[in-house]
């Protein structure tokens, strides 16, 4: 998404009337928010998808090389660094929320934050045991590109991480793309939706994707709390 340095950046804006730009202190205690906090729900299901991502790659024994991919305020990023033996480099084009990731997290020695596109980012090849895309894949527009991008940047075993991001079935796609352009227009932000891709669930098929989530739409995870709706996707290098 281009925008000028005279111009807001609507992404930026749009999360703003969300709600979804917050303060330093929510955003060092993430994915935990205030029990009257408006989008309490949507955190929970953040918040068991990435605890099943973070025993996932504690259980892989190692220590590991992540890139997180549209890492935003860098919250996933640090909680995950907490729970397995990870050093994680957030990339986001976001430079607000970036700038607040280095800020909240300036102690932590095993994070770093490049602020860049990733078709142009300056990675070596072989650079990340792990590559997370978490609630960013509806805003690449060619998914084969993406793929072709990622996949020299693994190293041996490396994994692509696909979490919190939807896919539809192809009968689905008009009316979510209908969705998203009432959405936006109704938020004030009618251009949005030319940035929002609605990626059919067969896309990733000539990738041998493995899931190892698919949301249950009949029951509630423990204690109520909701869980994901969406599924976890990884694309592994030697498949």
């Amino acid at each position: 998404m281009k925008h000028s340095a005279r111009s807001p950046n609507p992404y930026l804006s749009v999360r703003r009337k969300e709600g979804r730009v917050y303060s330093d202190e929510i955003v060092s205690q993430l994915p935990n928010v205030p029990d009257d906090h408006p989008l309490q729900e949507e955190w929970r299901a953040r918040a068991a998808s990435s605890h099943r991502l973070a025993r996932y790659l504690a259980g892989l024994g190692r220590p590991l090389r992540m890139l997180d991919l549209g890492c935003g305020n860098g919250w996933l990023a640090s909680r995950l660094a907490e729970a397995a033996d990870l050093s994680v480099v957030g990339l986001d084009r976001n430079h607000v929320e970036l700038d607040q990731a280095r800020r909240v997290f300036s102690h932590r020695s095993e994070l770093s934050w490049v602020g860049a596109d990733i078709f142009r980012a300056p990675f070596p090849a072989q650079s990340f045991d792990i590559i997370l895309i978490a609630c960013a894949i509806q805003y690449f527009a060619d998914i084969a590109l993406l793929i072709r991008t990622l996949r020299p940047l693994l190293a041996t075993r490396g994994e692509i991480h696909i979490v919190d991001s939807p896919f539809y079935l192809p009968q689905q796609l008009p009316a979510a793309r209908q969705r998203s352009r009432s959405y936006y227009t109704n938020l004030g932000f009618p251009e949005m939706a030319t940035h929002y891709h609605h990626h059919p669930s067969t896309v990733l098929d000539a990738y041998r994707p493995v899931y190892l989530y698919t949301p249950d739409k009949t029951s509630r995870h423990a204690e109520s709390r909701p869980d994901s709706p969406f599924s976890w996707i990884c694309i592994r290098a030697d498949q």
